[in-house]
């Protein structure tokens, strides 16, 4: 399928994924540019940003209403704060959602939040210090072996120099950090069901909804759109940014609908 085939057929889903390596300025320029095209192809849209956790939102909304400056901006959601990146690889987006006046979504939780559940478990946060987020999906097994990689680098890299066993499967360390994962994952998908709906149409006809996050909840479909699935909303378009260089061949299978 040729690109204007493929951005045609995703401006039909309900659900748009665009991943990211966060620190890469040309995934941005990349998105940015699909961003243009599929509002192009349906002016009716929403954005949400990993970026944001979900007490910003009343910022996102002044900001695309004109109400603030880009210093203010910033400064109100606590961008040096929530997000580690620098803000000028996401300012053209920003700037794109505002100059269209497309409403943004704040699709995260408190990084707190996220820890605790990595620390303690889903069990044990309380329900009520959830910020509302429902019980994950449970992982699919091939998510599970990606986030035990990842966990068993992170394991590896904290114990250099001493003599400790490889993490196990099993180890509550390695469950707690699977639930934190989910919850974030969950998170997000709720945000954009719920944001597709808050803005629905006078008719009734609901937007396009664009998710900005890392490309590790959205490759093969295992992160967020595994729990979009579990929501009820299954269409789902996933896209994925590259290094220019890695050839097709090398490429895992079902990575994305296009990398």
């Amino acid at each position: 399928m040729d690109a204007d085939g493929l951005l045609a057929a995703m401006a039909g889903r309900a659900v748009v994924l665009l991943g990211e390596q966060h620190d890469d300025m040309d995934h941005h320029r990349w998105q940015l540019q699909t961003l243009a095209t599929l509002h192009t192809l349906r002016p009716t849209m929403v954005i949400g940003f990993e970026m944001f956790p979900r007490r910003v939102q009343p910022v996102l909304d002044r900001w695309v209403a004109g109400e603030l400056t880009e210093a203010e901006f910033l400064q109100q959601a606590e961008w040096g704060k929530v997000w580690s990146m620098p803000a000028e690889l996401y300012l053209p987006l920003f700037h794109f959602a505002r100059l269209n006046r497309i409403p943004m979504l704040a699709l995260n939780i408190d990084a707190e939040l996220t820890r605790r559940i990595a620390d303690k478990g889903w069990d044990g946060v309380p329900e009520g210090e959830r910020e509302g987020v429902g019980r994950p999906a449970a992982a699919l097994p091939a998510y599970e072996d990606f986030l035990f990689e990842i966990h068993s680098q992170h394991a590896h890299m904290r114990m250099h120099g001493k003599d400790k066993a490889r993490p196990a499967r099993s180890d509550a360390a390695f469950r707690n950090f699977v639930e934190s994962q989910l919850a974030w994952d969950r998170a997000m998908a709720e945000a954009l069901v719920a944001g597709r709906a808050r803005h629905a149409a006078a008719d009734g006809s609901l937007p396009l909804v664009v998710g900005i996050m890392g490309n590790g909840h959205v490759r093969h479909g295992h992160g967020v759109a595994h729990q979009l699935v579990a929501l009820g909303e299954p269409s789902i378009g996933q896209l994925m940014p590259v290094e220019a260089a890695t050839p097709c061949a090398e490429l895992p299978a079902g990575l994305a609908d296009a990398v």
